[in-house]
């Protein structure tokens, strides 16, 4: 059913979260908010969000006991998405399409490297440069947000639940568009609002314009297409683009909407680990119980430059090294003591981690290299003894760059 923007507009309720849908898409010049389309929806499980602010604080000016103005600080963004693997394992050869546009941005921005010339394989042989917008729409209003880069990311495999993937990172601003109504005859690139509704825009968010009936786009701002807020001047807002020929207001109203694109649609079939293999070589086969990655980039924000309140110039610098670090939990068993005493003379373990069918689309994480720490554990009253080893991931050669690939085929 189409989203009626006009009945969302009458309705007095509060905005409801289950209404909640992330869209991500490259940006073609980084920091520059870029148009969303269908394709660039992600499914995405609750909890993901933006946090976006400035922080101010009292002026130290001498003013008695009394607070007198403020000083801002610099704008902050935040941003956080948690994920299923969703993968088309439909498909009968190798292919990008294994995995949706938006979650292969993901995976380019974390990993760096990108090859999609059988399925989509990622790795750090290439240092991460791009950005993207991330426009999450609700109901009432949409958080549009330009900038964003991952920064760090962590990927879930457990025996007894789902497997996820979590991923944040940082950007440079993001603008809060809610809903406005119009009854007015729109002239050149203004549209009028009804009183005290241009409050629910904001100067650079992408807008479009709705037919009186909730559904019917006009003209001037088809999807793919929408206007830029330039100028809010009280309930007068100003569009960029051509001069308005199809937001006429004064007959049937019109109303003017935070942009959302049509035809959303992405790959839901979760592959969540029910199927699966997770092997150390030259470790028997093991019950693994849990694996967890944690990958870290600790890129530097760029929320330094004079005369910016945001984050400016490159937006980040990739200035720390790359971290894969692994945490798998196994039962403590013969073979389990063997390895645990490989790991007094630092042993480097090869593991090859598939989630999916062996000989189907699927994802295989490798890491041919990784060095563990020798763990501690304590034994619980009764039942088998649960031992997490945790160790990092470490290239196999000086610039081989191969610590840890993902690989969609």
């Amino acid at each position: 059913m189409a989203k009626n923007y006009a009945s969302i507009y009458a309705n007095p309720t509060d905005s409801s979260a289950l209404e909640q849908a992330f869209y991500l898409k490259e940006e073609t010049t980084s920091g520059t908010i870029i148009p969303v389309i269908g394709t660039d929806f992600l499914f995405t499980l609750a909890g993901g969000s933006i946090e976006f602010g400035q922080a101010i604080e009292s002026s130290p000016h001498r003013s008695g006991r009394h607070n007198n103005n403020t000083i801002k600080k610099k704008k902050e963004l935040s941003w956080s998405l948690s994920t299923y693997f969703n993968i088309n394992t439909a498909l009968g050869a190798a292919s990008s399409a294994e995995i949706d546009t938006p979650a292969r941005l993901l995976h380019k921005s974390m990993f760096g490297n990108e090859n999609i010339s059988a399925g989509a394989v990622y790795n750090t042989s290439t240092t991460p440069s791009i950005t993207f917008s991330v426009f999450e729409v609700g109901d009432k209003w949409s958080r549009q947000a330009r900038g964003c880069f991952v920064d760090s990311s962590t990927l879930n495999f457990p025996g007894d639940g789902e497997a996820t993937a979590e991923w944040s990172g940082m950007g440079v601003e993001s603008i809060m568009i809610g809903i406005g109504k119009s009854v007015t005859a729109n002239a050149a690139n203004v549209i009028t609002l009804a009183t005290g509704e241009g409050k629910r825009m904001k100067v650079g968010g992408l807008v479009m314009v709705i037919k009186a009936n909730g559904t019917t786009r006009s003209t001037d701002t088809p999807s793919g297409s929408p206007r830029t807020i330039t100028v809010v001047s009280g309930d007068l807002i100003t569009v960029s683009g051509a001069v308005l020929t199809d937001s006429d207001g004064s007959v049937t109203p019109v109303y003017l909407c935070y942009y959302e694109p049509t035809g959303k649609t992405g790959i839901d079939n979760p592959v969540t680990g029910l199927i699966g293999t997770a092997t150390i070589v030259g470790l028997p086969y093991q019950c693994i119980r849990s694996a967890v990655i944690a990958c870290t980039n600790s890129h530097e924000l760029v929320n330094y430059c004079f005369g910016e309140d945001s984050a400016g110039g490159s937006i980040f610098v990739p200035a720390s090294r790359f971290n894969a670090e692994w945490t798998i939990e196994m039962n403590l068993n013969a073979d389990v003591v063997g390895f645990f005493n490989d790991l007094l003379s630092f042993t480097a373990q090869d593991i090859t981690l598939v989630l999916g069918e062996a000989a189907g689309r699927r994802l295989e994480v490798v890491s041919p290299k990784v060095i563990f720490t020798v763990p501690t554990f304590s034994l619980p009253d009764t039942g088998s003894i649960p031992v997490s080893f945790v160790g990092t991931g470490y290239q196999t050669a000086l610039d081989a760059a191969d610590e840890l690939t993902l690989s969609y085929i």
